[in-house]
């Protein structure tokens, strides 16, 4: 079978849309990749302000609880 130049075209409109999609797919997954990086560093955050606001109240109740004299 000869390629036609209609042939040749349409393999390279395919060729070139399937590259499109691989790319976007790429960029996709590093966006996902540096989403979820910063949700798991939002949520390390998150946790260390609640452990230092516990160990602060739990700091104020005993020095509230403290024996007075």
């Amino acid at each position: 079978m000869v390629a036609t130049p209609i042939n040749i075209a349409q393999a390279a409109t395919a060729t070139t849309a399937t590259l499109l999609k691989w790319q976007k797919s790429m960029e996709e997954r590093a966006t996902f990749r540096q989403n979820m990086d910063q949700s798991r560093r939002a949520i390390q955050s998150s946790r260390e302000l609640l452990k230092r606001l516990r160990q602060g109240h739990r700091d104020d109740n005993s020095v509230a609880d403290a024996p007075k004299d």
